[in-house]
């Protein structure tokens, strides 16, 4: 009988809201020369986040990403970020009335993949939560498979009563429960490590007790969020005048574990967020 190793692993897990990529637009699109410009700074820019983290180029990397208009502008700006063997692995494709949104959630990676999905969230209770996630299984090692979900939950733009806010709590919270139930244990099925990332539109450390409700789910799931190993004044990734800096975009993880704070990347106006990029890591046994 051999022994067995345990070495400790690790990968390159980043976030970012490209804010409609890429053509900065709910409805209509930014002339050609434009979108180009920007999907080549906005892969500058998560090149960056990659660098910052993982200056040797020695891990692999997922990246979950919001807002993006479709599978076009999703393989073009992964392909520009130039990191080997990064691909596309999911995409949602969501609906909008007639046409797909503009709002779709991807999921890159330089691992092998399992399974890729997307899905909706279901309707429960007449709580209607917009979009969904989009999934990937990806195989960190031989023995050692994470289930992956990017998600963007409902926002509170355009809020005007006390009552559009709590209906939009409600649905950001079914969502996360949703989250919660599909990694609950089940029976015959190992427990795998899990990931999910993206703009939950809400933050933990707000004024509004209400919203952490989401995250003390989590919390009592098991999750733990990157953010936490920064100090509350580094924690913005939502710059706002009026507000402030608010913490919306966040990496959550269960049978991972980080050691060093994540890195915060402004975008030059890329976007109306920043990119969040954290090391990640993973116990790998070798017989």
């Amino acid at each position: 009988m051999h022994g067995a190793m345990l070495l400790l692993a690790g990968i390159v897990v980043g976030t970012w809201n490209g804010n409609w990529f890429p053509s900065g637009r709910a409805e209509h699109r930014a002339h050609p020369d434009v979108e180009e410009a920007t999907s080549f700074a906005a892969a500058k820019m998560l090149a960056t986040g990659l660098e910052a983290v993982d200056p040797a180029r020695t891990n692999d990397v997922i990246l979950c990403l919001n807002e993006i208009r479709g599978p076009r502008a999703a393989s073009n700006l992964i392909a520009r970020i130039g990191r080997s063997g990064l691909r596309l692995v999911s995409i949602s494709a969501y609906r909008r009335r007639d046409r797909f949104d503009q709002q779709q959630d991807v999921i890159a990676a330089t691992l092998p993949v399992a399974e890729a999905h997307w899905c909706k969230w279901k309707v429960v209770k007449n709580i209607f939560p917009p979009r969904g996630y989009a999934f990937a299984a990806v195989i960190l090692a031989p023995a050692v498979t994470a289930n992956v979900y990017a998600v963007h939950l409902k926002s509170d733009y355009g809020v005007t009563t006390p009552e559009i806010a709590s209906a939009n709590r409600e649905k950001r919270s079914a969502a996360v429960s949703q989250l919660i139930d599909a990694e609950r244990p089940k029976r015959f099925r190992p427990l795998r490590p899990v990931i999910i990332a993206g703009d939950m539109n809400a933050d933990k450390w707000g004024r509004n007790e209400l919203s952490r409700e989401l995250f003390n789910a989590l919390d009592k799931n098991g999750f733990s969020d990157a953010l936490t190993l920064l100090p509350p004044d580094r924690r913005g990734t939502h710059p706002s005048r009026r507000y402030g800096n608010s913490a919306l975009d966040y990496i959550f993880f269960r049978g991972l574990s980080a050691s060093n704070p994540p890195r915060i990347i402004p975008n030059e106006g890329l976007s109306d967020h920043y990119a969040v990029f954290a090391l990640l890591e993973f116990h790998n046994s070798i017989r």
